[in-house]
């Protein structure tokens, strides 16, 4: 009897709800279950995936998609020895390419009414789509990608140049006032740029060693370490795309 009169009481309650205009919540579904696609649904995937409800995640996928055709170029410049086209590839015209570049290489301001670069396409498609995969890709472009995001936003050229002053110095390259002075060893190099934030970053200068350096030993070095930091932005690109629930 209890059970009835306690059934009858929820039934009168929901009938008055009803009669004032409160709308009833909908029965909350059983989450219990593991859901398809999730870490714990027995399908052997290893990577969580992000179960796409919109158009979003597709546009996600297709740009991060471009980024790692752009950066495959770049990376077989580098081992072919053209620090000149691998730096084309990832600035593009600022840095003497033809097609847009990967990262920012623009004043600020003119970034602003609209940047081509392939990472500012990225980061404003994220806003617009927003919730957790925007974060995802945010935190995919701070790291492994570019380290400090905000200083390649506020100050792409002196980014740019920054990152081509140390590269250059610690390879011994160009010395004060553009004169030639002995090439440094690979691990001098490998620890100067070490300290650059950002896989992108590291490789930027060592391709900007490959272009300047006469030393054919250290331009082989800075090649095949300059594809091995494109190399891992390759592989968490892939990862992205897997963690979007998206098929490539």
């Amino acid at each position: 009897m209890a059970r009835t009169g306690r059934a009858s009481l929820v039934a009168l309650a929901a009938l008055l709800l009803v009669g004032c205009g409160v709308p009833i919540p909908p029965e909350v579904p059983d989450t219990s279950t593991p859901q398809p696609g999730g870490a714990g649904d027995g399908s052997g995937q290893a990577v969580d995936r992000l179960v796409p409800v919109d158009g979003g995640s597709e546009v996600l996928a297709g740009a991060l998609g471009d980024l790692a055709t752009r950066i495959g170029a770049a990376r077989d410049l580098l081992l072919a020895g053209d620090g000149d086209g691998a730096v084309g590839v990832l600035l593009g015209v600022p840095g003497g390419g033809d097609a847009p570049g990967v990262m920012p290489a623009i004043e600020p301001d003119r970034a602003g009414a609209g940047s081509d670069d392939l990472v500012t396409v990225l980061v404003t498609l994220a806003g617009d789509v927003g919730g957790e995969r925007s974060r995802l890709v945010i935190e995919l472009v701070r790291d492994p990608m570019l380290g400090d995001l905000g200083a390649w936003q506020r100050d792409p050229i002196g980014v740019i140049a920054q990152v081509q002053r140390i590269a250059t110095e610690a390879a011994g390259s160009l010395g004060q006032d553009g004169v030639a002075v002995p090439a440094s060893d690979g691990a001098t190099l490998d620890a100067a740029l070490l300290e650059l934030p950002g896989e992108l970053t590291r490789a930027l200068g060592y391709a900007f060693v490959v272009a300047a350096t006469d030393d054919a030993a250290l331009s082989a070095h800075a090649a095949e370490r300059g594809a091995g930091r494109l190399g891992v932005v390759l592989v968490a690109l892939e990862l992205a795309v897997e963690q979007l629930g998206v098929a490539r």
